[in-house]
């Protein structure tokens, strides 16, 4: 690993070089909670122990709140965490400015998918099967299509009340590509495809959950033999004693984002905080800690197997699934979204 050591040897020289010409303080508007711990254990501490960059938490980052801060020329936080489809709209509403990627990424390491104009990628998580082994001695689903196969695999599932991902799951399981799912969807016939398809698993589902830690609660107490839910929660499951399996076929990929507001003057320092994120020893204790990794280079290395093998920047699970297309759904969501909920009282 001694490259490594040479990798985070060449991130400090580069914190250090940007701090000499940023202000020693910034606010991020993120998340508290155990997100936040891991994020100050593994970032902050190192961070400005190595730089003496301060970083600060504004909770409860939205999108009303950045518009009226840009708006009335205020600067309350220089980061923002952003959800792929507020990403979207905070880059084409002119709310975010471009994100200096000589101090983000010096080395220019991070894949061009990491790093939008606007926005630095900074974790990835995914929606994905899970299913009781127990339940299935002889193997479980390996794909969407088995999910929605009752017979082959009988017992109950839960899904998640949301109209995105379960459109592309039912058009994956019945039979789309992956590269085709969002011409597929952006069809009336798609459309219609894609609840025929919800129609025939609809009465396999005992719940549609809202609160991520419901499916993982159905799986533990055996009120589902398998599920749909996020990649954390499952490893979380796993850790706690549940025999769990997780099928990387046909998963979502979802990301966040991190942006500066238009009206911050503190850009070094905000990039000097996204740049932590590509050290790559402190990314793989981020990873060993909250299982959303971002695209690193020289985090699997650091990893037990087990557990590179079940994260969504794994390059096989990258093979297997689907990146969620957020400039679609920013598009379509409203019309789609209402058609889901009249088909959940249907």
């Amino acid at each position: 690993m001694f490259w490594l050591r040479g990798v985070a040897a060449a991130a400090i020289l580069s914190f250090s070089a940007g701090l000499a010409q940023a202000e020693d303080s910034i606010n991020v508007a993120g998340y508290g909670g155990a997100t936040w711990d891991a994020i100050t254990k593994d970032y902050l501490v190192p961070l400005k122990a190595k730089t003496g960059l301060d970083v600060k938490l504004v909770t409860e980052p939205n999108l009303a709140k950045l518009k009226a801060m840009v708006e009335a020329g205020r600067c309350e936080y220089e980061v923002i965490e952003l959800s792929g489809s507020e990403f979207d709209i905070a880059k084409n509403s002119g709310w975010l400015q471009k994100i200096d990627y000589g101090i983000v990424d010096p080395e220019n390491r991070l894949p061009a998918e990491a790093k939008d104009p606007y926005g630095f990628l900074f974790v990835t998580f995914s929606e994905l099967i899970a299913y009781r082994a127990d339940k299935f001695p002889n193997g479980g689903p390996k794909s969407m299509a088995d999910f929605w196969d009752v017979k082959k695999f009988p017992g109950p599932r839960t899904l998640h009340d949301s109209v995105v991902p379960d459109l592309e799951f039912a058009l994956l399981a019945d039979g789309v590509k992956k590269e085709d799912l969002y011409k597929v969807l952006a069809t009336d016939e798609g459309v219609d495809r894609a609840f025929k398809k919800l129609d025939e698993l609809k009465p396999s589902v005992v719940k549609f959950w809202t609160a991520g830690a419901e499916p993982i609660q159905m799986l533990a107490n055996g009120e589902a033999a398998m599920a749909i839910a996020w990649n954390g929660r499952i490893k979380k499951l796993q850790d706690d004693g549940t025999d769990v399996v997780m099928v990387w076929q046909d998963a979502n990929t979802d990301s966040s984002h991190y942006g500066i507001p238009k009206t911050c003057t503190n850009t070094k320092g905000a990039a000097l905080y996204m740049n932590a994120w590509t050290n790559p020893e402190w990314a793989a204790n981020w990873t060993k800690d909250i299982p959303y990794p971002g695209f690193v280079p020289g985090v699997t290395e650091q990893l037990d197997p087990a557990l590179a093998k079940n994260l969504p920047t794994y390059p096989d699970n990258v093979k297997s699934a689907f990146f969620t297309d957020w400039s679609f759904w920013v598009k379509n969501r409203e019309k789609l979204e209402a058609r889901w909920k009249e088909w959940l009282l249907n």
